[in-house]
């Protein structure tokens, strides 16, 4: 009878080609990345953003004047003319473009920061396109924007088609994102967020749950067409 033969390996080795397969396996089977539901075609961008990561333009801007572009341009229809003199993060609702500022810092009109003020900020409102409640303390450098979106609520793709550059919207498309298992039944959340300093723009669908923003440290919590933000400034010291 031929003799067994035996190998050693390493236990922090063998744990760790353990991790490396199982989650190769969980990364395979749980989900892929989705598109929002009203672009066409969706399963060749998807597997062009799972091979390259690099997001070509499945939305097309049909806005014929740069200048007036809601996020980087000059629009009567858009605060970002005001807002960009911030120097903080806020929260853009895309289906009609209704801009809120996280009330981190206080400003004056025209944008200068208010520093030594003690102050509660308080705010709710109602758009149509979502339902929030906006409240701040920025003399402690913490603020939180609760949104109720509607029970049918869906991305207005025409919205920010109409209304972007191309250079825009190419930024807010690479933020619609999301993670979908096979048996989950999600669409895309027709929020995201802001800085106004850099006009960088962030995601707001449910696979993420905290990030930077530059000194900004950002929660979000999601349950059914609620989303709930609470953002703390906390600079290096």
């Amino acid at each position: 009878m031929r003799e067994k033969k035996y190998y050693k390996i390493r236990a922090d080795v063998f744990w760790m080609l353990v991790i490396c397969v199982v989650a190769f396996v969980v990364a395979k089977n749980y989900g892929k990345i989705r598109l929002p539901k009203q672009v066409k075609n969706e399963s060749d961008i998807v597997k062009n953003w799972q091979q390259t990561e690099e997001m070509e333009p499945i939305l097309l801007s049909k806005l014929e004047d740069n200048k007036r572009c809601y996020l980087c341009g000059s629009s009567d229809y858009s605060m970002m003319d005001y807002y960009r003199k911030f120097d903080t993060i806020g929260l853009v609702s895309l289906n009609d473009w209704h801009v809120l500022d996280f009330q981190l810092k206080n400003y004056d009109e025209n944008g200068k920061e208010i520093k030594g003020k003690s102050s509660n900020q308080m705010f709710f409102g109602n758009t149509g396109e979502m339902s929030y409640h906006s409240q701040g303390t920025p003399s402690r450098g913490m603020a939180e924007i609760k949104v109720v979106l509607p029970d049918d609520y869906k991305l207005n793709t025409d919205m920010i088609e109409n209304n972007l550059c191309q250079e825009c919207l190419n930024k807010v498309t690479s933020t619609l994102k999301y993670w979908e298992s096979e048996d989950e039944e999600k669409k895309t959340i027709p929020l995201c967020l802001i800085d106004f300093d850099t006009l960088e723009i962030y995601s707001l669908q449910d696979y993420y749950r905290a990030y930077f923003i530059r000194d900004y440290w950002v929660e979000m919590d999601f349950y059914e067409n609620v989303v709930d933000v609470e953002v703390f400034y906390l600079p290096e010291r």
